[in-house]
């Protein structure tokens, strides 16, 4: 075999794999957005439908409250009693919930990851420490976290709001957030660093004008993935949260109804709209993106 050959075969298979994994990356978005389309009589129908033969916005109605099919109508699926199963609440409480744990995730992770670059604080094996305890599953944390949110004097404050579920997403993707931006934080020179305190500038105001500009694309990139893991949570969330505060995932686990069964219709077009923040927020920081997955792999 000539080295041209050997060369297209390579190539020949990277892309046949590169499709198939593209395949398998993209058929359950596909799926579920042609399901969020097909009215009930096709939610079950064998051979299935790959594209809906009666194309109706009737469960995306459902869920958003809308229209003459909207939840408590005479037409709805949900059903008046099943009000709580609308899209626009747990949206909006996922968005507060992911949007504030994240910020306050890569804030305090620049700082302790700043820390340890710089000051080897707990050793050089603290950064694979860090990791093994973002390794740890959640449901280590649930039962105790809970218990504890549920004393008297913690009820009122953090059961079933807000903070009691920032309060624990910062502690599980802080570690996560560190470890990202250890990675970002060797790669600023400390010349840098050097020459603004040489200029008089002290540790905060070097961290605010030296060090953040530098790791801008770090920063996006350690958002984007803490969000993505406080969007997606689903035990933390099911386990702390009650009945004012419903998240994107617990909402998709309810979808049931006593006659019919599973409503994949409502459930899909809600898995639709659920991943539409997650595009808009990858659009939005997709210059950075690149930057950001290369600026922190070579270390010095």
């Amino acid at each position: 075999m000539t080295r041209t050959q050997k060369s297209f075969f390579a190539k020949s298979s990277s892309y046949t794999f590169l499709l198939i994994w593209l395949f398998i990356t993209l058929f359950p978005i596909f799926w579920m957005v042609s399901t969020s389309f097909k009215p009930p009589q096709e939610w079950f129908a064998w051979p299935p439908h790959w594209i809906p033969v009666e194309a109706t916005v009737n469960n995306y109605e459902e869920i958003l409250a809308i229209g003459p099919g909207g939840t408590g109508s005479e037409d709805s699926k949900l059903g008046g009693a099943q009000q709580v199963l609308t899209a626009i609440l747990p949206i909006r409480d996922s968005l507060i919930v992911a949007i504030i744990s994240s910020f306050i995730s890569v804030i305090l992770g620049s700082f302790l990851a700043y820390t340890i670059s710089r000051y080897q604080t707990g050793g050089k094996r603290y950064p694979y420490i860090l990791l093994m305890i973002r390794m740890m599953p959640p449901i280590v944390i649930a039962v105790p976290v809970l218990a504890y949110f549920t004393l008297p004097w913690w009820r009122n404050a953090l059961h079933d709001n807000y903070l009691g579920l920032i309060i624990p997403y910062v502690l599980v993707t802080l570690p996560y957030a560190v470890w990202l931006m250890l990675s970002f934080m060797h790669e600023v020179p400390r010349e840098l660093e050097n020459a603004a305190r040489m200029m008089g500038a002290g540790r905060i105001l070097v961290m605010r004008k030296v060090i953040i500009p530098l790791i801008r694309p770090g920063l996006a990139v350690t958002f984007i993935f803490t969000f993505i893991l406080n969007w997606s949570e689903f035990l933390l969330a099911y386990t702390l949260a009650g009945q004012k505060l419903v998240t994107v995932t617990v909402q998709l686990s309810q979808y049931e109804a006593a006659d019919v069964g599973r409503l994949y219709g409502p459930q899909a077009a809600f898995g639709t709209i659920a991943i539409i923040p997650l595009i808009i927020l990858g659009f939005l920081i997709q210059k950075h993106l690149v930057t950001g997955f290369s600026f922190g792999m070579v270390r010095k």
